[in-house]
């Protein structure tokens, strides 16, 4: 972070400078090779004369800034399994002075399609494919952040050779779990490894406490992230409340700064006074133009709950650099709780004033859940009414099913959804008219659930995906490809060795591509309270898959591949978490729920909430925290959820 700011000015003018000049200007000495079993390495260097933090895919879907080198493969005798090994390093890594180059890795296939990222905090980066098939792929080099004197380098090498044969993929198949299924449904290790079988993510400190984390991430990948933690209003008040405050990262999740109008001093305390539910959400299609890159900033919307009326927001179009407070935001009908919020194009009908997109608020009054509307981006308050998703009491869905939530989603045509875990099943409210009337389905008859966190995501082609706890404490997924009306047969997606999860949550970006966050463990000593291992560790799993949508076709298997953020010997949480809230027996919790985004790269980022620090690492019965440190969670390895960012 330090050395971004230090390094700003000339690294943006030197970003202007690049982005007029040829494409092929910065190309790879030499600019291709071939690899084969006769010839199986191939080497190149390449050079930089700016950083580029945002995208290689900008400028007609290959930007200027980074370097390009055509690879072309020939694999070997059909049956004979293989591995193309991708490795480039920066020039200055082994450099015993800062600073040095931070540069990324991507991988085309030969259909142009983006199928693996290496991307690190260092200069140092690899992918490897397994049984990539012929082609001509293109490796593409960002300069994230270099040091040009006059420029920066890197060395680049391919090299095939033999599969390992004692690898052990983190490659699976779930199980589908119909209506008539006995038993406890258990995934298997898929029979071969997918093509990117490597999946990584980095898991750091934001440096302050975080309870039911979000985060969000703008058009140039700056993080931004809410974190809220019992420091309010001083340390010798009788009653301490949540006060968030939102911070930013500018470098892929390596360090977290409070942005202008929030502190972490507990003497400062001016935006906002305090909270029930913290939340933050972007707007990409807001904000201001970065005058560096030519994208918007979005606009970041930090909004926290005020129980009688809507919420506490500040919201800013300059990446957090100036803000605007909004009190009474959301609000047009009083009680509020468990809010959420989503932006959203206006459908047929409805039109916007002075900003982009609709924006919807919605809440918990216990008997409904409600929602509203802005037209001008929360610029004026009230909001107007948008109906009511939920009935508290509902006779078609069992009886009194309160109206407690999951998170909005919205789909490219203007359609909203709001999902629920409602009587004990997951349902979805549907509006079509901006929340002009609400119309419901039942996603799944046959999973009960004791949670109210449904979560939903949509990809670029509009399909719906859902996932929740369902039977024996399991995740489990299913999609919709008609806006919400039917959905498919659940698959139930821990993996293999993980006997319980709590609040699974979900993003898409093209379709059938997918990555799932949820805390889980390994124990089976659980749901029987004179028996249960109140130590036993939690650890945060992230599930990624790229062909999600074969779970639609009754004999079709996707394949999911799956990492653990955190390290196995420091778990998130230990004891009981959920069903629902996340509370351990000596009160230390995550809360109700975290979060998974993507960003403009097809990179996603993820939040945790470790409970389990200090001495609960070594000392299973040490006190945990309430909440947990906020954790900022980033792929550095695997596939992308946007083939073509």
């Amino acid at each position: 972070m330090t050395r971004i700011s230090s390094a700003s000015c000339t690294v943006g003018a030197l970003l202007l400078a690049t982005w007029v000049i040829a494409p092929h200007l910065f190309a790879a000495d030499p600019p291709g090779a071939t690899i084969a079993f006769d010839t199986p390495r191939a080497g190149w260097t390449g050079s930089f004369v700016a950083s580029n933090p945002v995208t290689c895919f900008s400028v007609g879907g290959i930007d200027p800034a980074c370097d390009r080198f055509l690879l072309t493969i020939q694999p070997p005798a059909p049956g004979r399994e293989y591995v193309v090994t991708i490795r480039v390093t920066a020039a200055n890594t082994s450099d015993t002075a800062p600073p040095t180059d931070d540069i990324d890795l991507f991988v085309r296939n030969p259909d142009n399609e983006t199928i693996a990222v290496s991307g690190t905090a260092g200069g140092v980066e690899e992918i490897v494919l397994r049984n990539p098939p012929a082609g001509t792929y293109t490796v593409i080099v960002q300069p994230f952040l270099v040091f040009p004197a006059p420029t920066a380098a890197y060395a680049g090498v391919a090299e095939i050779a033999a599969a390992p044969t004692d690898e052990r993929a983190n490659a699976y198949h779930g199980a589908r779990y119909t209506p008539d299924f006995v038993g406890v449904p258990e995934s298997r290790p898929a029979a071969s490894s997918p093509l990117v079988p490597e999946l990584k993510t980095s898991f750091t400190s934001v440096g302050r406490g975080a309870a039911e984390p979000t985060i969000g991430i703008n058009p140039n990948n700056t993080a931004f992230y809410a974190a809220a933690t019992f420091d309010f209003p001083a340390p010798d008040a009788p009653q301490r409340l949540a006060r968030t405050v939102v911070l930013r990262s500018r470098d892929k999740g390596a360090s977290w700064q409070p942005v202008a109008a929030f502190a972490l001093s507990e003497e400062s305390l001016d935006e906002p006074p305090f909270t029930l539910d913290p939340m933050i959400y972007v707007d990409p299609d807001a904000g201001l133009v970065d005058p560096l890159t030519g994208r918007r900033m979005g606009r970041v919307f930090s909004v926290d709950l005020l129980a009688a009326c809507g919420a506490q927001a500040v919201f800013s179009d300059d990446e957090g650099e100036t803000w605007t407070t909004r009190p009474g935001f959301g609000c047009s009908t009083p009680v509020n709780d468990h809010h959420t919020i989503v932006t959203a194009r206006p459908p047929g009908g409805l039109t916007t004033a002075g900003y982009p997109n609709l924006l919807y608020f919605c809440f918990n009054r216990v008997t409904d859940s409600s929602c509203a509307r802005s037209h001008d981006g929360g610029n004026t308050v009230p909001f107007v009414p948008a109906g009511t998703a939920f009935t508290g009491t509902d006779p078609d869905a069992g009886s009194f099913c309160g109206g407690l939530h999951g998170h909005l989603a919205a789909d490219r045509e203007g359609r909203i959804f709001l999902p629920k875990g409602h009587c004990g099943l997951p349902w979805i409210a549907i509006s079509e008219n901006g929340g002009g009337s609400w119309r419901r389905a039942r996603i799944a008859g046959h999973t009960p659930m004791n949670d109210h966190e449904v979560s939903l995501s949509v990809d670029t082609a509009d399909n719906i995906y859902a996932v929740w706890q369902g039977p024996y404490r399991l995740p489990y997924l299913s999609i919709s490809r008609d806006h919400g009306v039917a959905w498919s047969t659940p698959i139930m997606i821990a993996p293999p060795g993980v006997h319980e999860v709590n609040v699974p949550t979900i993003v898409a970006g093209d379709p059938g591509r997918i990555a799932v966050l949820f805390p889980g463990s390994e124990s089976t000593d659980f749901g029987d309270p004179e028996t249960d291992d109140e130590t036993r560790p939690w650890n945060v799993y992230i599930v990624m898959s790229v062909d999600a949508l074969k779970a639609v076709d009754p004999a079709g298997e996707p394949t999911f591949t799956w990492t653990m953020a955190n390290p196995k010997h420091d778990p998130v949480h230990r004891g009981t978490c959920g069903p629902g809230r996340c509370d351990a027996d000596d009160g230390g919790s995550m809360f109700d729920f975290l979060d998974i985004q993507v960003g403009p790269d097809g990179t996603f980022w993820g939040t945790a909430s470790d409970t389990c620090v200090g001495a609960c690492v070594a000392d299973p019965t040490a006190q945990k925290l309430r909440p947990g440190e906020g954790v900022a969670i980033r792929q550095t390895k695997g596939p992308l959820l946007f083939a073509r960012p």
